[in-house]
């Protein structure tokens, strides 16, 4: 196996960046090609500010050693000052670059006739219908988002009808005081306007839409805002994390399913593309109240769930397919009460064909389905973080959101399940799993000893998609080889 270079690698996709806090920052590049050229110059300036994997390789053993030192000295540790920043472009931030073409400008054909220009498209277009369109034609015009309920700056322009979003750069830090400096310095570096302001000689881009994130407090840290742990089960990369030590745990995968150029990497992109990656940016609201109400008003909704002296939390872990505190419903269907599960992923659903102890439409089970397919099938890195406030007294007694705060559709999926569930089929993902109005209603069977399993629950929507984009992490080689520019000099 190839050698990991960490110093090319954004630290974000790999180990992943220290966050208590973490602000957004999508931009618009400028549509002059003079304005173009400085965003090529203003982001030469800000590659040495990127973050890179061994850049958070050595602050993680720095926020252990601290860890320890306190810990030995019988101490409260304290938070060490600490930023990072990466940076991401859709499909129409490469174009703006010069390192992508839109298919939907072109006659492929065309080029495909020209061999000088075929070859110079290979060399630089990176491969992927999705990335090329964006989230909002793929997921409005041929999924499942309500274009109601996504936010503006995630649609298209309606005066150009082209999309708003070129890039984004991600600011992860431990305080709020490293944060704001270091988004300062983003801004300063990349002479980032805000959308009202006027466009000077020196604009190149255009801040778009910002949004924020933050660890939750004390106990709370490291839930989503429905109570969940979060984080648990990511996939483990060969050559990169520590092997899975548990007989059922997912196997480690290819580093090239999330690293492009490295083993196990199919498509095959351009050369300029190893070391990045792709990354699926998802702006996702949660109603907590209405699911909190949801699970009192249907606690008995089956036999496995009256039977048990929480009823509700157990109704919940049902539909997550972990208990609170991370338990996998998959190893005790019970109760969440034995702290060495809490974080355990040794499990794998077998026996297959049965959802006795985790329903098939359980969230975690329809994201990763584990033993119904291989080890390498699907996998994504998530590096979620929850927003807004939390929930107010005001919420709870009106059992009604007021406020923002954020965290699979398919109803046959895993398939051929119907010996242990009815022609219903497995359900959909009681959590993310989307309806639009003409759709059948959300729904997914439980488990309730029969079998087939005879129990089904009608599902509200608890999480409503705001909107997103595609975007392309690349290394920071290709940051500075391809897609910047040291500044023009100027002739005398």
């Amino acid at each position: 196996m190839a050698p990991f270079d960490l110093e090319n690698i954004q630290g974000d996709i790999w180990p992943g960046l220290p966050k208590r806090q973490e602000v957004f920052l999508f931009f618009r590049i400028a549509d002059d090609a003079s304005q173009r050229q400085k965003f090529k110059e203003y982001l030469r300036n800000l590659i040495p500010d990127i973050t890179t994997a061994k850049a958070v390789l050595d602050a993680r053993a720095r926020i252990r050693e601290e860890k320890d030192k306190t810990a030995a000295d019988d101490e409260a540790s304290k938070l060490l000052p600490w930023s990072g920043v990466n940076i991401a472009f859709s499909s129409t931030g490469l174009a703006a670059l010069g390192k992508h073409i839109m298919n939907t400008k072109v006659n492929m054909e065309e080029i495909r006739r020209d061999p000088a220009k075929w070859r110079e498209l290979k060399k630089n277009q990176i491969r992927g219908d999705l990335f090329d369109k964006g989230m909002f034609d793929d997921l409005v015009y041929e999924g499942w988002d309500d274009p109601q309920e996504l936010r503006r700056e995630y649609k298209k322009d309606p005066e150009t009808k082209q999309r708003q979003i070129d890039g984004v750069v991600f600011v992860a830090s431990s305080t709020q005081k490293q944060l704001e400096k270091a988004v300062g310095l983003v801004k300063e570096k990349l002479h980032m306007r805000d959308i009202d302001d006027d466009i000077d000689e020196d604009a190149a881009c255009k801040l778009i839409l910002t949004r924020k994130g933050k660890a939750r407090p004390r106990q709370l840290k490291g839930k989503e805002h429905f109570g969940f742990q979060d984080g648990i089960s990511q996939p483990q990369l060969e050559g990169l994390d520590p092997p899975p030590k548990g007989e059922k745990e997912p196997k480690a995968v290819p580093p090239g399913l999330i690293l492009i150029g490295h083993d196990g990497d199919a498509l095959k992109q351009p050369a300029w593309t190893k070391d990045g990656s792709f990354m699926v940016f998802r702006d996702l609201q949660q109603l907590v109240p209405e699911f909190d109400q949801f699970l009192e008003d249907n606690a008995h909704a089956s036999r496995s769930t009256e039977k048990s002296p929480a009823s509700a939390n157990k109704l919940g872990a049902l539909i997550m397919g972990r208990w609170r505190n991370g338990t996998p419903v998959d190893l005790n269907p019970h109760d969440d009460n034995d702290p060495s599960l809490y974080r355990s992923n040794n499990f794998n659903y077998t026996p297959v064909g049965s959802h006795d102890r985790c329903p098939f439409a359980a969230h975690i089970r329809k994201m990763r389905p584990r033993a119904d397919l291989d080890d390498d099938e699907a996998v994504i890195i998530r590096r979620g973080i929850a927003y807004g406030p939390e929930v107010s007294e005001e919420e709870k007694r009106n059992k009604k959101t007021s406020k923002e705060r954020g965290w699979a559709s398919n109803h046959h999926f895993p398939s051929n399940k119907y010996d242990a569930v009815g022609l219903s089929g497995p359900g959909i993902d009681g959590i993310a799993g989307q309806r639009l109005a003409h759709h059948p209603p959300r729904n997914m069977g439980l488990p309730d000893g029969k079998k087939p399993s005879e129990a089904r629950l009608s599902l509200g929507a608890w999480v409503t998609h705001k909107g997103g984009e595609y975007f392309f992490t690349p290394s920071l080689k290709a940051l500075r080889e391809d897609l910047s520019s040291a500044p023009l000099q100027a002739k005398l």
